[in-house]
This record gives structure tokens, sequence and C-alpha cells, in this order.
């Protein structure tokens, strides 16, 4: 998600706690330039490259490591976009309330349709043939990849009670990692059960970008997991970097 004042007076997000939770923290490897005009809503490695959707005036683009000037982007004009997701052979990209899904085919990518839903948009992420959105509640949607047809819900929890204001997601290593709306934390989410088995602590990342960042909606959001390599990629919206992670246990 990405405006400042929430979604049409959505409730505040319940404070993320420690407990007896896995903990880990993300601990920088390296970083990268990013442009700090990208209100990063979705990031996803796609047949070897790495792409990003960003809101406001949306775009999709295709970015590299070495700069921040996008190797190529396709603006969508006043579309909010949103999350953004692969299935290895297709793009698929979330709006936020405009109700549309896009879905991309080839490279550079070019839009192959537009799929109507219902509800809003936040983050995506695909799993065993499925698609997941979340929507900012604590609720998120599996959906068929073709149509967008909902198939199921799924209820997170954390240490029992219903966690919302999910935002960007990524399927990989068995979990979904989700962003946390205005939160330094990334959850591990059980896809089955929807417990959140883990807490990422990544406040690292906001002190490393916080110097230069001067609007409250400029947050942690953005997580890619490289096919192959397993190497992790965070950012946040209208950040001058983009961190490569690794995840240590805490003591």
């Amino acid at each position: 998600m990405g405006m400042s004042n929430g979604c049409g007076g959505a409730p505040a997000h319940r404070r993320v706690t420690e407990n007896t939770l896995s903990r880990k923290v993300a601990r920088i490897v390296k970083e990268y330039p990013h442009s700090t005009e990208a209100f990063t809503q979705g990031l996803v490695f796609h047949q070897g490259r790495l792409f990003e959707s960003t809101g406001h005036q949306g775009t999709l683009r295709e970015i590299s490591l070495e700069s921040a000037t996008p190797l190529w982007m396709e603006r969508l004009g006043d579309i909010f976009a949103e999350g953004l997701a692969t299935d290895g052979e297709h793009l698929y990209q979330l709006t936020w309330t405009e109700g549309q899904l896009f879905t991309w085919s080839g490279l550079p990518p070019t839009r192959l349709r537009t799929t109507r839903y219902s509800g809003e948009g936040w983050g995506l992420c695909y799993w065993q043939g499925k698609l997941i959105r979340s929507d900012g509640s604590s609720t998120l949607t599996f959906h068929a990849p073709d149509t967008f047809e909902p198939l199921s819900t799924l209820e997170v929890t954390l240490n029992g009670q219903p966690q919302d204001q999910l935002n960007e997601l990524e399927c990989a290593n068995g979990v979904i990692y989700a962003n946390v709306w205005h939160s330094a934390y990334v959850l591990e989410i059980d896809p089955t059960s929807g417990h959140v088995t883990g807490l990422i602590d990544a406040s690292a990342l906001v002190r490393a970008a916080g110097p230069q960042l001067n609007r409250p909606d400029a947050v942690l959001n953005g997580i890619a997991v490289e096919p192959g390599t397993g190497r992790m990629l965070m950012t946040g919206k209208l950040w001058p970097k983009l961190f490569e992670v690794r995840l240590d246990p805490v003591d």
C-alpha cells in the first residue's frame, strides 16, 4: 500500500510482538542504488531480471543493481500500481483500488490482458500454482492466475490474534514473507495455517536509509528472493538504497 492516510480509515495495525516466535535480524550485506522516485509496491525476480511495481503515477520497471535509473519502464498513467508476482512465465501486477490485475508477457514485458477483481490490491506473490493477494487486512486471498478467480482465504494470526496491515508479499523458502505497513518488521507466515512463525527485524535498513527520508510514507516495503541463489533484497518506498540482506538468528 502507499498513501500515508491508510485505506479509507483502515484501523491501525496491531503492534508486532516477539514472544516465543522465531526471531531473526536482517543484516546488510551490500547496498545498491535505488530510485528516490520509485514508490515501491512490488519487487520480484523474473526470468533472471529484477522488476519493480511503483505506485502513485504507476509504473512497471526493470531495474538493475548498478544504477538507480531503470533499464526499462512502462508508465501506467493515473493507475496506482501495487503488488507484483511471477509464475516464471508471466508477471502479474495489482492495482490499489482500480480493481484491475495486469498480466504481462515477454521481455521486455507487454501487457497481455487486464482482469477485473473486487477489493483492494496491496501485495502479491505466487505459491504452488496460485496467486496470493493481500489487501491491508489480516486476510490473504488465493486466486487462480489465469482468471484471478478467488479460490480461498487465509487468516493471518500472530500469537493467536489477527495481524492486519499486511503489505508487500514474497513467497519463498516455504513461507510467505510480508511487510507490515509502517513497521520495520517483516513477517514469516505459514502458507497453510496462516500462523506467523517468524519475525525479521529490518530496522537496520530503516536506519541506513533514514537520513535521506523526509516523508512519513517512505516506509520499508519490497522483498525479493532470487531463485537458485536465495539472495534476498529489501528496499522501501522512495528509498535511495536497495539492500542485499542476510537473515541471522537473534541470540
